[in-house]
């Protein structure tokens, strides 16, 4: 398995740049980096929620799960990945910001880098509703028993998909009312 072993090397990647945060002061460091429902660890230090997802890779590798939580967990680290790059990325963007002085400044280069974050993952995730919906419709076309189960697999990932484009929405509204 290939993509099993791109993951593992990101997973290394990613280990490394959290022991290297972690390792650093950073200013305004969250107590929890993640929501509870994408981590289950609460934690100032990234190398935990890495080690989380790395113990959800060896699950997935794992030859004794069944097909349905294999995915689910493939699901779930997808987005634990995601979300840590995404981490290390509002981290690189605070570092610079407050390297530059002028806390006003920073404030509204934060912001500004938040918004812009924010609407481009609202397109993201339109994108990945749309071919989600691409994708059922495609599967409805077929009878077999495996074809429903993946319709059905399709139909609950398109739920989290919608409650994450809800999320993002409301984040949105938030951050504008906040301006």
């Amino acid at each position: 398995m290939d993509l099993l072993a791109t993951l593992t090397h990101q997973l290394q990647q990613l280990r490394q740049q959290a022991e290297n945060i972690d390792q650093q002061q950073v200013a305004g460091r969250p107590q929890n980096w993640f929501d509870s429902a994408l981590f289950s660890c609460r934690s100032p230090h990234l190398t935990d929620y890495v080690g989380e997802a790395q113990r959800n890779l060896r699950h997935v590798q794992d030859s004794g799960i069944s097909a349905m939580t294999k995915q689910r967990l493939v699901q779930r680290l997808s987005e634990q990945t995601a979300a840590l790059t995404q981490a290390f990325r509002n981290v690189d963007v605070r570092r610079k910001t407050n390297s530059r002085g002028g806390k006003l400044k920073a404030v509204v280069q934060q912001i500004s880098a938040s918004s812009q974050q924010l609407y481009q993952q609202l397109s993201d995730t339109q994108e990945f509703e749309r071919r989600l919906q691409d994708m059922i419709s495609l599967a409805n076309r077929e009878n077999s028993a495996e074809a429903i189960q993946r319709t059905l697999a399709l139909h609950a990932r398109l739920g989290r998909c919608r409650k994450a484009l809800s999320d993002i929405e409301r984040q949105i509204q938030d951050l504008e009312r906040r301006n």
